[in-house]
């Protein structure tokens, strides 16, 4: 049985209440005919948690259900904390991204023969070379190594690639950048995550290191077995591993988180030019279809590009991405092994975005009337080109590349200014000289001009 809440942002549009009200019956079948324990989601438009549910339950034998409150293992989302605490190292000047490792690590030697230091860039791309665990199946006997043990069986390594050979996923790579926070700021990697992040976004339902019992934490769940019974897996702690998969936290924590990551603006954890920098790729896959950030997966979902983490532990699957570029982010936290959250965010990305932006879609442009003395054929040595009106846009329309979209012109506070709206041509911008007579003697584009014909 479900419960969900919503904005009133969907309930005062008909079409995506309705498909909101789809989408929750949509997850309620899924949970049934997966037989999948508990589920929590969340769609985040503008800094507000739109619409949020809980299904199923967070202790399956005490019938707990699970809430927007309920507390999930986030796992390897808690990197996204790490690498912000390096970007705020950063930022303040106490270290640099090319910087190497060793240069806060000294203990860390470990280097490719031949080829450039690993450095702290390296780490939060992925692309340092280092092997993905620890030395020890700690996903599997459930026994983390403590730092000073991370410590003495990471020197007796060595890389398995040289630093941006391939992406090679690295939960040690985050557990070095970890020590790193702690060399540089002088306090516990836990300590710093709760007072430079958790607290300035007002996350207080979420907890660095979880420790047991928990009464807000789901219990995580085995796989059924052959009697489609599951059973709960054992609370774990990571230890010296925490700064690549330890966190807990809730869909209404995570909005919170995502309105953060949605922003625009200075925050107080990290300026708008570096929360942007963090949502690029760093490392582009070799099929082009997405990539790393700095310490964000960036893809596509349909049409559009997404960015954020995914998060496995044992019990636990989750996944937290967001859509900058249309202000929406998407949380599925799940306590079972096989509940595939990343099937449920694609499926609610391409179910309620295109909805979202019918509601938001602003109103047609209107044309303005001065336009009309602006349009014509104009020539240079480059091809010619047309100015027209249409779709209540002033528009350049190349002759020789009619097949390209054409160029909007956006207008500014000078009625001849304009800036072309071309990918790849940002800012720059269109200019009309006239005549005494009111007629138009050159066009200038990009510092270059062209002539009127005829």
């Amino acid at each position: 049985m479900s419960r969900t809440v919503q904005h009133d942002f969907i309930a005062q549009n008909a079409d995506l209440a309705a498909t909101a009200a789809l989408l929750d019956k949509w997850i309620d079948s899924q949970l049934h005919d997966r037989r999948l324990p508990g589920l929590a989601a969340g769609i985040v438009h503008k800094g507000e948690l739109v619409w949020g549910g809980g299904y199923g339950f967070a202790d399956i034998e005490n019938g707990k259900p699970v809430t927007l409150d309920t507390r999930f293992r986030i796992a390897s989302i808690t990197k996204t904390f790490t690498a912000i605490a390096i970007l705020q190292l950063r930022d303040s000047g106490k270290l640099k991204l090319d910087d190497p490792v060793s240069q806060y690590l000294p203990w860390f030697t470990l280097r490719y023969e031949g080829a450039p230091a690993i450095t702290i860039r390296h780490l939060l791309a992925h692309t340092s070379g280092l092997p993905r665990d620890a030395s020890v199946p700690h996903w599997t006997d459930d026994a983390f190594q403590s730092w000073d043990d991370v410590v003495i069986t990471t020197q007796q390594r060595k890389p398995v690639n040289p630093p941006l050979v391939e992406f090679g996923y690295s939960n040690l790579g985050y557990t070095l950048l970890g020590g790193i926070v702690t060399a540089v700021s002088g306090q516990p990697w836990e300590t710093y995550i709760k007072t430079q992040i958790l607290e300035p976004l007002g996350m207080d339902n979420t907890t660095v290191s979880p420790t047991a019992p928990d009464e807000g934490l789901a219990f995580g769940y085995y796989k059924p077995n052959a009697e489609y019974v599951r059973k709960a897996t054992p609370f774990v702690d990571t230890k010296g591993f925490a700064p690549s998969a330890s966190m807990a936290s809730s869909v209404n924590d995570l909005a919170k988180y995502a309105r953060f990551h949605l922003g625009t603006e200075d925050s107080p954890v990290l300026s708008k030019h570096t929360l942007r920098e963090m949502h690029q790729i760093e490392w582009l896959n070799k099929d082009w279809q997405g990539g790393y950030g700095l310490g964000t997966f960036v893809q596509k979902i349909g049409d559009w590009t997404v960015s954020g983490h995914s998060g496995g532990y044992k019990g636990y699957l989750t996944q937290f991405m967001m859509c900058r570029d249309h202000n929406t982010g998407v949380i599925v936290l799940t306590n079972s092994l096989d509940s595939a959250p990343h099937e449920f965010v694609d499926s609610i990305f391409k179910l309620i975005l295109p909805e979202i932006l019918k509601a938001t879609k602003p109103a047609p442009a209107q044309a303005k009337a001065e336009w009309q003395q602006l349009e014509g054929s104009y020539s240079g040595d480059w091809g010619d080109v047309v100015v027209m009106v249409r779709d209540g846009h002033l528009q350049i329309v190349y002759l020789r590349y009619l097949n390209m979209p054409p160029v909007n012109l956006e207008p500014t506070d000078n009625p001849l200014e304009f800036v072309l709206k071309e990918p790849g041509n940002p800012w720059e911008t269109a200019r009309f000289e006239l005549n005494d007579a009111g007629k138009v003697t050159r066009l200038w584009t990009r510092n270059e001009y062209l002539l009127p014909k005829g």
